[in-house]
This record gives C-alpha cells, structure tokens and sequence, in this order.
C-alpha cells in the first residue's frame, strides 16, 4: 500500500512558495468532540442557541472536514467536520460512522446568519450534501473562501491559488502543522489521538482567525476610500 499512488486533491501537493516561519499557530481552546448523533444534535442545538441569541446580522465559523485519503482515486466518506465558533471553542463531529445527520445539523449548517470561512470548502459542503443526501444549499450561499477573499482584498491577481499552509504564512507570518502522517491518518477511527484532534481542530480555528485578520484589512481599505 505505501508503494500506491496516493489520491489526493492538487491543493494537498501544491508546492509550498513561501519561506517558512517554524513559529506555529495552534488551537488553545476546548475542543467539544461527540460521535454519536444524539450528542451531535445536542451540540447543533448548542451552536444554534448561540446564533439565535446574538444580536449580530451576521455570524462567521471557521470550518473543515477530514476523510480516509483514498489508493484507488475514489473519495471515502466524510469523517469528522470542524467548527470554531470562536478562539475558545472548536467541535469535532466524527460522522463517519452515522448514517443520516440529525436534521438539526442540517438546520446549523443552512442557517442564514451563518458564513462558513475556509479553503476550498465548496468541495467540502458538496462531499457533504452527497455522503449523506442533504440539501447544502444555505450553506453554500454562506461561504467565504479564504483564497479568494485574500485576493480581493489585497488586490492579488483573481487566479491565484491559496493553500492554508501559504495563507497562515503570509497573512500571519506563522506555520501551521501539515505534517503528511497526521493530514493522511485514519480518520474514519472513532479514537482519534491527541495530534488528530489538535490538528483538526487548529485547522477550523485558523479559517476563522484568518478571515478575522483578512476583515480588519477591508475595513481599513474602506476607511481609506471614504
């Protein structure tokens, strides 16, 4: 198996362009982690409680999915989906096991408040609605792609391709761990390890903190221009 050529998308084997820093960013706050649907649909509630009781138009989650990387260039299913909320609170849905997500769940992540901050998580949300044959309809009109908004905002050119890795080292002069044998692990395993959930989710706290960083720019561009 380890002679096998490896499946992966081309934002996973991008080369890396920009010097790297070696001084990480990492999540430091409680990690809220359930692989049962009752509990899933406890914390869907939880989360929902949150957006309903905020006065704010608008909500912003960090967020990312994890899968088994595939040999044979077919995609396994979603295993774990990652949402920050904020710096202090990251969920870990292990869904791999579960055969249809709490409605409630579907709910959450359609909600019109919300906006989903990431990379390339289109992709993520469309694996989603054909894993399980849910309609993910709200939560593509709500997301903010990392990559794109960097290139609006700075006035990059539209083309340009972002990894998260390039992105955390450009925008917050920081690394983030991509080490190959934690990203491509066994994440359809209910027990994941300590680096497992760490690097999970660091990657959610990271699409949120990076569009926190990216906004502080557009509103200083606005001010600019007004």
């Amino acid at each position: 198996m380890a002679n096998e050529e490896r499946y992966l998308p081309l934002w996973m084997t991008e080369k890396q362009v920009i010097k790297e820093t070696k001084e990480f960013v990492q999540f430091e706050g409680q990690i809220k982690q359930c692989i049962y649907p009752n509990m899933l649909a406890s914390y869907a509630e939880e989360i929902l409680t949150k957006i309903e009781s905020s006065e704010m138009s608008e909500i912003v989650y960090g967020f990312d999915m994890e899968w088994p990387v595939s040999f044979n260039g077919k995609s396994k299913k979603t295993a774990l989906i990652q949402i920050c909320t904020d710096h202090y609170t990251c969920y870990l849905f292990h869904v791999y096991h579960i055969i249809n997500l709490p409605s409630i769940f579907v709910q959450l992540i359609n909600h019109p408040k919300v906006r989903w901050s990431g990379v390339f998580i289109k992709n993520d949300f469309s694996k989603l609605a054909r894993d399980f044959d849910i309609d993910v309809t709200g939560a593509l009109n709500g997301i903010i792609d990392l990559g794109t908004y960097t290139n609006n905002v700075l006035d990059f050119d539209l083309s340009t391709r972002w990894s998260m890795a390039n992105l955390v080292r450009h925008l917050l002069k920081k690394d983030i761990n991509k080490d190959s044998n934690v990203r491509i692990s066994s994440w359809e395993n209910i027990d994941l390890d300590q680096n497992q959930c760490m690097y999970a989710a660091t990657d959610a706290f990271v699409s949120l903190i990076l569009y926190e960083h990216l906004r502080r720019f557009d509103k200083e561009n606005e001010l600019q221009i007004n």
